[in-house]
């Protein structure tokens, strides 16, 4: 089964990437009959930057081809070395009249060895100056045995930010050479999957068991130091950073007491931005944890492989080269480059403290209008069996919002009638006024949708209590307090009658008590059990209308089959009521 992709066809995938990368950052032409990019004003009087490699790896490399970065960048087919011959052309354009000289800067695998080794050579044969440096920075590896040599990774990113503004500075080409390759000799890279990639068109090109991590894989899939059992992002980073740190590992990094690091934190490509930024706390703690400090932090999509979901880490030891954090501080227009919201402190990189907030609690100076003792009994044995009721429905409640919603009607109201509970005993069931307060604040914090329009609801509710500020709670204002609350949650939640949501079981509810104002001063059970069955009806009626509102709104109208459970819920308290009042 291949892995969904939104492209159009597989062989045409890469040169229309580029052409879209053009399209959004004009300053970047393509050469005509190649994959090569480059600067669309190049300054010959400065070394020239080139890089490239397989596609899949985006924004790696022509992201990062701007002023004070590469001057241009080759691409190949996904996961394929560019041919020699683009890359000759690409040198020949970035080198044209140019007098400072050329600095290619290769990722280590074979493929790209080769082609770009190729290049340089031709590149010379025509009188180039020309220059060719090779990273590898993985520290997967723990044998000193012959191979390939360590694989080109993200950090290779830094050489790029670096070389780039000291070409910029109008550094010589000896010079950034020597710099490049003691950049790399202080870096290190390791990293994680968590699931796969595939090639346009194609299947997985491995698998990752659900249970499982894959430790110290390259940016191809290829495999790394082996699988361990999926664990949390403080114990992923840490296997990481023990494993780079490895006394006894041949491609360890050596990090001193104090040393200085600037790290980058890459998405492989899968990984949500919500995953990125835990493991950037956990990356930036641990570190600091360790005796180290962390001066600078990049995150992001730097060099993906696809769809993979995963991380990358890079460190780069800066403690005795200052030098290197003015140029990556230096700008860049590379669109690819993260942008740092740097403190007015300066741009060194610390972890800020929180901003004091004064809590104020609002205690109401006036509680309003007390109910009587048997009153106050009412309310809270009508608040008692609301609150086990609405606990009792929760698995039916978030059955009727799993069609429409996202499940969780049910849970949600079940956790703010179990806040209710564990206050009942300092709740102000003899102050209407008070009590309306109260179970707002409760409301407000059960979460969700529901929290914020039964906050909404009973805030407004609780001013038809502020008038009155003796004698007996007149019972006409319980039925202004419901008026007032359906009309605030119209305001802000945008939806009326008709809409399917609570308010088609409330608002009818509102009609009978309004309309039966005098009956309801003196038969007020009669009235009330009015008011409930009308409730009820509406929620009801719910099934059959087409939802105006809330997430249902979004929902295809043949999936929204069921009652509202919103509405279900509010006719399920309402008529709580009526049975109280009756009794």
């Amino acid at each position: 089964m291949s892995g969904k992709k939104l492209i159009n066809n597989p062989e045409n995938v890469v040169d229309e990437a580029l052409e879209g990368l053009t399209m959004i950052h004009p300053g970047l032409r393509l050469l005509e009959g190649h994959r090569v990019v480059v600067r669309e004003q190049i300054d010959t009087g400065k070394v020239s930057l080139i890089s490239g490699g397989g596609s899949g790896h985006e924004p790696f490399c022509a992201g990062y081809i701007g002023q004070g970065m590469l001057t241009g960048g080759v691409a190949g087919s996904v996961f394929a070395s560019p041919p020699t011959a683009s890359i000759l052309a690409g040198i020949r354009a970035v080198a044209k009249d140019s007098t400072a000289g050329v600095l290619v800067l290769v990722i280590n695998y074979t493929g790209d060895r080769i082609h770009f080794g190729l290049a340089v050579e031709r590149a010379r044969r025509e009188g180039i100056k020309v220059e060719m440096f090779v990273n590898g920075e993985d520290c997967a590896l723990t044998s000193a045995d012959k191979s390939a040599g360590r694989r080109g990774l993200c950090g290779t990113m830094f050489i790029f930010k670096i070389a780039g503004a000291m070409a910029e500075a109008g550094e010589s080409l000896d010079t950034i050479v020597s710099t490049t390759k003691m950049v790399s000799a202080n870096m290190g890279t390791m990293g994680l999957a968590l699931g796969p990639c595939s090639l346009p068109g194609q299947g997985p090109l491995f698998t990752v068991a659900n249970d499982s991590l894959e430790i110290g894989l390259g940016v191809h899939g290829e495999a790394g130091v082996g699988s361990v059992p999926l664990c949390s992002a403080k114990e992923a980073v840490k296997k990481l950073l023990d494993h780079m740190t490895n006394p006894a590992s041949a491609t360890k990094i050596e990090l001193g007491a104090g040393e200085q690091l600037a790290v980058i934190l890459n998405n492989l490509g899968g990984t949500s931005k919500l995953e990125e930024l835990v493991v950037a706390r956990e990356l930036v703690q641990q570190l600091e944890s360790r005796g180290y400090k962390v001066v600078r932090i990049y995150t992001g999509h730097m060099m993906t492989s696809l769809e993979m979901a995963g991380i990358l880490i890079s460190l780069l030891k800066v403690t005795n080269h200052p030098e290197w954090l003015t140029h990556l501080d230096a700008p860049t227009a590379a669109p690819a480059w993260p942008c740092v919201l740097r403190s007015i402190s300066g741009p060194a990189r610390t972890t800020p403290s929180r901003i004091p907030v004064k809590e104020e609690v609002q205690e109401l100076a006036v509680k309003g209008v007390k109910l009587g003792s048997e009153g106050e009994q009412i309310v809270k044995t009508t608040l008692e069996k609301i609150t086990s009721t609405l606990v009792s429905m929760e698995g039916r409640l978030n059955e009727l919002d799993s069609g429409c919603g996202d499940g969780d009607c049910g849970s949600t109201l079940t956790a703010g009638a179990k806040a209710i509970q564990a206050a009942m005993s300092k709740l102000s069931h003899a102050h209407p006024l008070a009590l309306m307060h109260e179970l707002a604040s409760l409301a407000e914090n059960m979460g969700g949708s529901s929290g914020g329009i039964y906050s909404i609801l009973l805030t407004s509710a609780g001013r038809a209590f502020q008038d009155q500020v003796g004698g007996e709670v007149e019972p006409d204002a319980w039925v202004r307090g419901l008026k007032y609350g359906l009309e605030a949650v119209m305001k802000y939640g945008g939806a009326a009658p008709g809409d399917r949501t609570m308010i088609d079981a409330l608002y009818p509810a509102l009609q009978v008590l309004e309309t039966n104002q005098v009956e309801l001063r003196s038969s007020p059970g009669s009235v009330v059990q009015k008011a409930a069955d009308a409730a009820t009806k509406g929620a009801l009626a719910t099934k059959t209308m087409k939802a105006k509102a809330g997430r249902a709104s979004y929902v295809a109208a043949d999936k929204v089959v069921n009652e509202d459970p919103g509405a279900v819920a509010a006719a399920a308290w309402f008529s709580i009521i009526s049975q109280v009042v009756a009794n």
